[in-house]
């Protein structure tokens, strides 16, 4: 308050002495003011130039129905509603049991059934397909595990990425019992694009391999193997802290989750393809109407592009 009282007393005296008030900020000349009407005319037509990106479409991958602490009837009724929108339908869990109940339900009068003991999981098509097939991802997975006591996790991701559409090649024995060995095996997998490495009997092969393989790692730790502890707690713990980057680990038999992370991949991989192939082809029939710009002679310039073709890749049904 008193300092507003100063600063009125001061301004009177100063209109009184025929002085006139100074203000805190300088007045702007005209220039500065067309200067900054200019640039601020400037900014609203950038604003208005520059369009957002629409965000892609989103393309959800065709559920994984399980079958764990569910009836035979909440199954079948979910099978039914993928079908619907899917060509075919993926179970998981399904044990000896719930495999006899959805047998004697009307589940396979006109549907195909294929029920993989191992993996426990119960594949379902129509006899009369009413879809297309799903289209086949490029790129290829493999599926490396040590001993048999990894089979039943290497053949649930094997199942669940086909059936996202992915290319699955199983590969095992790999160990790092004998590094010579497994070098010259690793030879056989630079082919792949997305490595999936049980990690039960030998919880230290996703961490090795990664050293050997230029594909990124997806650890599947697992809970049932001859030296396994706390449930599969030491083989998590064992991937995760390994020193070797490029591994990515999942839960303790997370095998659904490894087969679906590979299928993101190659989806998400495939869509930069397609992406680079469009504004390719686009800027090639561009560049082909307004001409490469070489001269022929008699001040005259060319309108031929050197005849090549973007690459076109065609995904193989399943």
């Amino acid at each position: 308050m008193s300092s507003y009282i100063l600063k009125s007393e001061l301004s009177v005296r100063m209109a009184t002495a025929g002085a006139k008030p100074r203000s805190l900020a300088p007045a702007r000349t005209s220039q500065q003011c067309s200067a900054l009407s200019s640039r601020h005319a400037l900014e609203m037509s950038l604003q208005a130039s520059v369009s957002v990106p629409q965000q892609p479409t989103r393309v959800i991958l065709p559920p994984i129905i399980s079958a764990s602490c569910r009836t035979a009837d909440d199954v079948a009724s979910d099978v039914q509603q993928q079908l619907q929108q899917h060509p075919q339908a993926l179970v998981n869990g399904v044990e000896p049991d719930m495999y006899s109940a959805l047998r004697k339900m009307a589940l396979d009068d006109d549907m195909k059934v294929q029920y993989q003991a191992r993996a426990k999981m119960l594949v379902v098509k129509p006899q009369e397909p009413s879809l297309p097939k799903r289209q086949r991802l490029p790129g290829t997975v493999f599926v490396v595990s040590a001993g048999p006591e990894d089979q039943v996790a290497a053949d649930q991701v094997k199942v669940a990425a086909e059936h996202l559409g992915c290319y699955v090649i199983a590969k095992q024995q790999f160990s790092t019992r004998d590094v010579g060995r497994l070098m010259e095996q690793a030879t056989g997998l630079q082919a792949a694009d997305v490595v999936v490495v049980i990690a039960g009997v030998d919880s230290a092969l996703p961490g090795v391999l990664s050293g050997l393989v230029d594909a990124p790692i997806i650890a599947v730790p697992t809970s049932s193997a001859y030296n396994n502890g706390l449930q599969g707690v030491s083989n998590l713990v064992a991937a995760v802290s390994s020193c070797a980057p490029g591994v990515s680990v999942v839960n303790i038999d997370g095998t659904v989750s490894a087969a679906v992370m590979c299928a993101k991949m190659l989806r998400v991989a495939a869509a930069r393809v397609e992406k680079l192939q469009a504004a390719a082809a686009t800027a090639a029939q561009q560049q082909a109407l307004q001409g490469n710009g070489h001269s022929t002679g008699n001040g005259k310039f060319n309108n031929i592009l050197p005849g090549f073709a973007p690459v076109q890749v065609q995904p193989a049904a399943i």
